[in-house]
């Protein structure tokens, strides 16, 4: 099996030595850093999955997401209860955790489902779909706009 690869990016020394261990019981390969140029640099050396604290001073968790969304890499953001950030981070297809609840067993469930389902994702988004021809265009310029729609 290929080794996995994690990044793990926190502001707070804590957080990243706690999070760091998880993944290493779990067999991930670890590299931290603490601020968003230093992640952004080894992000851009490949891995597997990006963890990272909303708090990264003039920088955040969800910019790294971004990133991370863009070379298709997985993302976990982790910070305090918020849910405008909760959003945030839903929308850019990361997983948000609230620091108040993290605990071990619960943030290696949402690391394996996040990889797991960022894995098989594409794969799930196109079962089911069935093309349908297009109808041919008639000589008249349409009025309105038509919907094809996939069944």
């Amino acid at each position: 099996m290929r080794s996995r690869r994690a990044l793990v990016v926190a502001a707070t020394p804590g957080l990243a030595m706690r999070v760091s261990t998880w993944l290493k019981l779990s067999g991930w390969n670890v590299a931290t850093a603490r601020s968003y140029q230093a992640a952004k640099k080894l992000l851009d050396q490949g891995v597997h999955l990006l963890v990272s604290e909303i708090e990264l001073g003039d920088y955040n968790g969800l910019q790294l997401a971004l990133r991370a969304q863009g070379n298709s890499i997985p993302a976990v953001v982790i910070g305090r209860a918020d849910l405008v950030l909760e959003h945030d981070a839903e929308l850019l297809d990361a997983t948000y955790l609230k620091k108040d609840d993290l605990n071990q067993h619960g943030f290696l469930v949402a690391v394996d489902v996040k990889v797991e389902t960022a894995r098989h994702g594409a794969l799930f988004a196109f079962q089911n779909i069935e093309f349908v021809r297009r109808p041919s265009a008639s000589p008249r310029v349409a009025t309105g706009s038509r919907r094809l729609l996939l069944h």
